[in-house]
């Protein structure tokens, strides 16, 4: 898998962050009868389906109008909508849709009234063209609460390179 790809199938991994169900970690994790988990739970589920869907407009919903996202190499940061927009049509090229499983091993987080936070480590597992591939994955996103509506305000993944995704591209 080239890094291109790498990065591609690591942002479809946020998708996996629906595992806030059951976050592991700091002291101020959010609480199971939380009412705000279930819109935060729900803002990654939607983009669980836009992605995989390869539904732009589904994506940008989810994402605050001045957001950034980076990924882990240099240029790799993308800001407010159109450059959001730009990244997501390039990751849509490079998996087959619904194609993407995701197994997270640490997560931990921490939610308010109107700010949330995630950070979640793992694999990701897919196929592109019809041949599998997979990675380890780390994500972290900030969530904002405007207008009574959960959004991404920021987004970082990273997988690993180098050495690591030659060892993966041999499998």
């Amino acid at each position: 898998m080239n890094r291109r790809e790498s990065i591609v199938a690591g942002l479809a991994g946020i998708t996996a962050v629906t595992a806030l169900a059951r976050p592991a970690g700091a002291a101020d994790e959010p609480k199971a009868d939380n009412p705000e988990l279930e819109a935060i739970k729900a803002v990654f589920k939607a983009h669980d389906e836009a992605m995989g869907n390869h539904d732009m407009e589904g994506v940008l919903a989810l994402f605050a109008p001045k957001a950034v996202m980076m990924g882990s190499g240099p240029g790799e940061l993308w800001s407010g909508t159109n450059e959001i927009k730009e990244a997501y049509g390039k990751f849509f090229e490079g998996f087959d849709k619904g194609k993407q499983d995701f197994h997270y091993n640490f997560r931990f987080g921490g939610l308010s009234t109107d700010m949330g936070w995630l950070v979640a480590s793992g694999e990701v597992t897919g196929e592109k063209d019809g041949k599998k591939v997979g990675f380890p994955l780390n994500i972290s996103v900030t969530m904002a609460k405007a207008g009574g509506k959960w959004q991404f305000a920021s987004m970082h993944f990273s997988t690993l390179t180098g050495a690591g995704e030659a060892a993966a591209a041999s499998e």
